[in-house]
């Protein structure tokens, strides 16, 4: 053999080996409970094998090879990892900032500084057990491209994330009776319409920019202003046209109605909305990010903004608690899809993740089983964000996106969901709780 025939061959053996795929990571996690989102039901005694960040087979036995990492969950529940469809992630607002609080943080707080602050509170949806959001505005011009690119990068830790831009809306966006020296503020945290023309441009420029969703202020609460019908409609059929979901702000049953008619994919909060608009929904497969609070969050929210306790702060809670519980309970039965979305930006001092869970409690308050609050924050989040059977599920060849809660979580849902004690992102450990 010459010797270049000899180190031709000595390439042609370091490039077959390099070729060989590497050693695949594998997991076992044995969970006591599983819950199944596709089914809407628990079940017993599973095994769910993860391999190179994807579930690859799950069930009550489950063959494994030699090297896999075996998880004792035995006593545990097992479910896809949470999704809050409705965020601010670069929004944080204390509760008593004056008559206009969402005027201070973009005032006060550089873009930079809300970015890392963002990051921060990413870290603590992880923490809860919240693998994916969907942040809907609120965010400056486009700061939450910004946190969503460096999470995929790697740079920070946090939630997959889906964004939505500056959010589209009528004058003024949602800062209202602004002192004219501030009239430019709304252009720095809203993309404002000025007709039909210039809200197609709106919805492309957003897309040119990296937003995955369209959100839009139907109305304007607290401020007077409303995007006109003929506005939404070009908004809606421009995203459409580009394959994108359209969302809206609607807080009143004719904006909710306006909404609906000019095609949006869904609305948000939808307080006050009629048994009608309800019916439209389903009718038109519109679905409803509910956003309501517990009856104790709500307790204390009147606490720290009024002082008020016991009787008189019961009535101003039932005032807004009551109506909530009877239209969601209205919407399931009209079979409108319910999506779990916290709507948490407040500073308490407690970690907005676990605030976001307070939604989940508010929609069993509601008459939602365990397993539908579940599914809500699962399995239909993963339908509007155009991602089932790839998160929101645990099934072979999906996400290993997975959340542990400690005990029976069908049984001691109250408790149980404050107990986490492994998150899994792409079959990545992101949190274990100190027992771990």
């Amino acid at each position: 053999m010459t010797k270049w025939s000899s180190i031709f061959l000595v390439f042609l053996i370091l490039g077959y080996v390099n070729a060989q795929d590497p050693p695949k990571k594998a997991v076992l996690i044995r969970a006591g409970f599983v819950y199944n989102s596709e089914k809407n039901s628990f079940e017993k005694n599973q095994e769910i094998l993860i391999v190179d960040g994807k579930i690859a087979d799950i069930g009550s036995k489950v063959s494994t090879t030699a090297g896999t990492k075996i998880i004792d969950m035995s006593k545990n529940t097992v479910t896809p990892g949470l999704v809050d469809a409705h965020t601010h992630l670069l929004l944080s607002l204390p509760y008593n900032a004056g008559p206009d609080p969402m005027v201070v943080d973009p005032l006060v707080h550089s873009g930079t500084e809300r970015v890392l602050r963002g990051a921060a509170i990413a870290k603590t949806y992880l923490n809860a057990g919240f693998t994916t959001v969907r942040d809907l505005g609120n965010s400056g011009m486009f700061l939450d491209v910004t946190l969503k690119n460096a999470i995929e990068k790697g740079y920070i830790e946090g939630p997959r994330m889906f964004v939505s831009g500056p959010i589209l809306s009528a004058v003024g966006g949602q800062f209202e009776k602004l002192s004219h020296h501030l009239s430019h503020l709304p252009g720095k945290e809203y993309r404002i319409i000025k007709g039909v023309d210039d809200a197609r441009q709106a919805v492309m420029e957003h897309l040119n920019s990296g937003a995955d969703v369209i959100k839009i202020c139907s109305d304007n609460s607290p401020n007077i202003f409303l995007l006109t019908i003929e506005e939404i409609k070009a908004i809606t059929e421009t995203a459409h046209q580009y394959g994108k979901k359209v969302t809206a702000h609607a807080t009143f049953d004719k904006s909710i109605q306006n909404a609906i008619l000019a095609g949006v994919d869904g609305i948000e909060h939808g307080y006050g909305i009629s048994d009608s608009s309800l019916t439209l929904m389903a009718q038109r497969n519109v679905y409803w990010v509910p956003t309501p609070v517990s009856f104790q969050e709500g307790m204390m929210r009147v606490k720290r903004q009024s002082g008020l306790t016991g009787k008189d702060a019961e009535a101003i809670v039932n005032e807004f608690v009551q109506p909530n519980k009877a239209a969601i309970q209205s919407a399931m039965k009209k079979g409108v899809k319910i999506v779990v979305g916290s709507d948490s930006y407040n500073d308490t001092g407690q970690p907005i993740g676990d605030q976001a869970k307070d939604v989940l409690v508010a929609l069993r308050e509601a008459g939602a089983s365990v397993a539908d609050v579940l599914r809500f924050a699962t399995y239909n989040s993963s339908q509007i964000l155009n991602r089932q059977g790839v998160i929101g599920t645990l099934k072979k060849g999906a996400q290993a996106d997975i959340c542990v809660f400690d005990g029976n979580l069908e049984q001691g849902f109250a408790k149980s969901l404050f107990q986490v004690r492994l998150v899994l992102k792409g079959g990545n450990i992101v949190f274990k709780s100190e027992n771990e």
